[in-house]
Order: C-alpha cells, then sequence, then structure tokens
C-alpha cells in the first residue's frame, strides 16, 4: 500500500430515519474535523455531568449482539454503528465528529449504501497528515467454537468470508474483495442485514428490532424470501456479513494491511478480532496469547 494522507468531509452530513433495534426517530449529522482526530460519536440529550463523546474503538463496545453497541465511562452509549462505519472506511474517511439525537444510528434500508451516497455528495477533503496504516506482522487468531477470524500478514488489505445457513434459504455462501475491487465493494455497500423469521419473535423478546421491517431487513422463511424486493445481489447475505465485519473493523481507526478470512463471522467475532489486532499491534503478544486472553 502506498502512503496516502487524512481524508474528512467537505460539508456535513444530515440523515435521519428510525432505529432498528429501538424503533425510535433517531438522527445523525456527520461533520468535518481536523486531522488526527479520529471518528467520534457525539450523543445529545444526556444526563447533567455525563460525558457526550464517544470514540470509535474496539474497547469501547459494551454490545455485540446483532449489532455494535460503543459506550463512554459514563456509561453514555449508542447503537448500531456498524453501518455508518463500514461506510466511512468504505470512502477512506479518518476524521469525523457523528452528532447523534437518539439512542442508536437509523437503520435506513439495512444497508451502508444511503450512508455513502450523502458523504459522497456532500464530497471528501484530503488532509495534511499521513494516514495511519495497521500492518499485520504475525498471525492472529479468534476462534468461537467452529466460527472463526484469522489475520495474516500480507502485502495489502484482502478478505474473505464464508457463511453457512443450510437449514434455510440463504445456504452456503463465500466471497473474497481486495482494496481495489471497487465493483464489489460498491455490491457490498449495497448489502442490506437479514434475518430468519422464526428469529423475529425471539429478538423482540428480548427487546431489539422494535424497528424492524421488511423496508429495512431481509427476512428468510425456510425456502423463501419474505421481501417484495429481491436480493440485490446473488450473494447479497455474505456481502453483508462482510460488510459488517468491515465497519466493525475499523473501529481500529485505520485501515489493515493484511489478510483477513472470517468463516462464519457476528459482531462478537467481529470487535474480538479488532481487539486482538489492537492489542497485538500495542503489545505484541503472540496470537496464542491473544486468543487465550480473549478467552
Amino acid at each position: 500500500m502506498g502512503a496516502e494522507r487524512q481524508r474528512t468531509l467537505k460539508a456535513p452530513v444530515q440523515i435521519s430515519g428510525i432505529g432498528l433495534h429501538t424503533g425510535e426517530e433517531c438522527r445523525i449529522v456527520m461533520r468535518p474535523m481536523s486531522e488526527n482526530s479520529g471518528i467520534v460519536f457525539n450523543r445529545a440529550g444526556v444526563g447533567v455531568g455525563q460525558s457526550q463523546l464517544i470514540g470509535a474503538d474496539p474497547q469501547n463496545v459494551v454490545r455485540a449482539c446483532h449489532g455494535t453497541t460503543l459506550a463512554n465511562t459514563d456509561g453514555v452509549s449508542i447503537a448500531t454503528v456498524e453501518h455508518v462505519m463500514a461506510a466511512l472506511a468504505i470512502c477512506s474517511i479518518d476524521n469525523v465528529v457523528i452528532d447523534v439525537s437518539g439512542p442508536e444510528i437509523p437503520i435506513l434500508d439495512g444497508s451502508a449504501a444511503p450512508f455513502l451516497e450523502r458523504i459522497r455528495e456532500a464530497g471528501v477533503t484530503t488532509q495534511t497528515a499521513m494516514r495511519e496504516l495497521i500492518v499485520v506482522e504475525s498471525p492472529i487468531v479468534v476462534v468461537e467454537g467452529d466460527r472463526s477470524i484469522t489475520i495474516e500478514p500480507a502485502e495489502k488489505f484482502e478478505l474473505s468470508v464464508e457463511i453457512d445457513f443450510e437449514d434455510c434459504l440463504i445456504g452456503r455462501q463465500s466471497m473474497s474483495i481486495g482494496i481495489d475491487d471497487v465493483e464489489l465493494m460498491e455490491q457490498l455497500a449495497r448489502s442490506r442485514t437479514f434475518c430468519r423469521l422464526y428469529e423475529v419473535e425471539a429478538l423482540r423478546a428480548q427487546n431489539l428490532i422494535r424497528g424492524g421491517s421488511l423496508e429495512n431487513s431481509i427476512v428468510v422463511d425456510g425456502s423463501k424470501m419474505l421481501n417484495d424486493e429481491n436480493l440485490r445481489d446473488p450473494n447479497e447475505f455474505v456481502l453483508h456479513k462482510a460488510l459488517d465485519l468491515i465497519g466493525d473493523l475499523y473501529l481500529l481507526g485505520a485501515p489493515i494491511q493484511g489478510r483477513i478470512h472470517a468463516n462464519k463471522p457476528g459482531h462478537d467475532l467481529n470487535t474480538r478480532a479488532a481487539i486482538a489486532i489492537s492489542q497485538g499491534q500495542s503489545a505484541g503478544i503472540s496470537a496464542n496469547e491473544q486468543v487465550a486472553a480473549l478467552g
């Protein structure tokens, strides 16, 4: 990878919609920030004496079940950050503050495409400081049962993902993408979140997906899809898993130079992998020690 300069927005970006899990109206405004500021969420309406700021950092993840939730040390949180983080990663945005009115980021159509579109409308500007690059120097493995994420040294960013839902229409899918694969990256951004119909009642019993609908999620019932809209890509399911992974890993605040292979990833595994990468970079501990430290 060649050296690149940091980037921010040319103008503010405003987006409104409902939250997937709360069903509440949410509004965000993404604003340009100076170089070396990173990505920061600014949560409106917090209690007196509480900090409004929440850094995009894997160490700030407090929940990773059907979405990624961040919180600061005062307990102020913001949920469902993965799609906007993926859009920022795809657009190579390093520095931005995201003002948030509401408990989570709007789900919109269930993909990162609306965020991507608005960012491109606002425009991107190059800054003076150079981008940091997370160079993977030794293998890192995170495992949970039959699920795993492996990160290995490579000359550039490469990602491959496999999923297996053999009990329904989704089936087994796999994909691979490189940093220069612009067309596939666009397809990845358009891929929507999904669930199986039998999961809906259980998730709502957990006070989740109260804003979920066929307008913002693909719902699969056995061998059929309940949505009127067709799949945007034959591999839309695995593409969305890759999108979530890219968004969760961008909590590291910099692009990764390495080869990543994910088998049955999810937000829990994604964020553990981000923490492992972070620890590996700062502490230089071995892959085995990293896995042990994560349990």
